[in-house]
């Protein structure tokens, strides 16, 4: 992989992983378009560090608040949604495995943006409740919303924040969540890589470096951006970019 395709990539996963446009659906589309094969394991590990640690960054001051209370009831939604997610992947792993490939990407990009589009009709006074915290319900729905985007073109923080805001959330909890969600899952999910193959080929270590970098720059960027726009734009407008994605998609992948 060259230097130029690895700092897009990691400039597509910074930003993607944290707008509701879904961060696995773009890489495996671009890798698909650049023929990059499938020995990016390494790559992949090294990409998704890099957004965890832009989620610890940006979130530095709430996460220590919270370790300073570990059973407040945002950690005890947390742990909720956790194994709710955990759970669902596991039970369903098969199934996963098998649309983890390019082929899904028209119809996941699409029902992503129907999801999107979804909450222009969730009552105004339901998602604008300043300071009404997360409900266990709203975690378990949430947690059951991380499981299902675990398919590619099903996008994460679309998937949460959408199903935090028709459980009852407000717009800037919701987002609060959904990014707090993802710390334990990125984890677990960079231990079963790494268990799946301790030893990943290393091969050339600047463009991973870099990719690295802009990953986690345009992570932190991107998760500052949506916290600033969840408070006064409606998300059918990432809808309308996802479904021109999956019309793009139609045309790269079988015409």
């Amino acid at each position: 992989m060259n230097i130029f395709i690895a700092i897009f990539l990691g400039i597509v996963q910074g930003f993607t992983e944290f707008l509701p446009v879904s961060s696995s659906g773009h890489l495996i589309l671009f890798q698909h378009i650049f023929n990059l094969g499938d020995d990016l394991l390494l790559f992949n590990i090294l990409l998704h560090i890099a957004t965890l640690l832009a989620v610890l960054f940006v979130f530095r001051k709430r996460i220590w608040e919270l370790v300073k209370n570990p059973l407040n009831k945002t950690n005890l939604a947390l742990v909720l949604a956790t194994i709710v997610t955990v759970g669902f992947v596991l039970v369903f792993k098969d199934f996963i495995d098998q649309t983890m490939g390019a082929n899904v990407l028209p119809i996941t990009f699409m029902i992503t943006a129907i999801l999107l589009f979804s909450t222009t009709f969730i009552e105004p006074s339901k998602s604008l409740v300043p300071n009404k915290p997360i409900t266990y319900t709203s975690a378990l729905f949430t947690g059951l919303a991380q499981g299902i985007a675990v398919v590619p073109g099903f996008s994460r923080s679309g998937f949460t924040i959408s199903t935090a805001l028709f459980t009852g959330t407000n717009r800037e909890r919701a987002a609060e969540f959904s990014f707090l969600m993802s710390i334990p899952i990125i984890i677990a999910a960079l231990i079963y890589e790494l268990i799946s193959n301790p030893s990943p080929s290393l091969g050339n270590p600047v463009p991973l470096v870099l990719a690295f970098i802009a990953a986690l720059v345009s992570g932190i960027f991107a998760i500052k951006f949506m916290l600033n726009i969840i408070k006064k734009v409606k998300l059918y407008w990432f809808s309308l970019y996802l479904v021109i994605l999956s019309i793009v998609t139609i045309f790269l992948l079988y015409i």
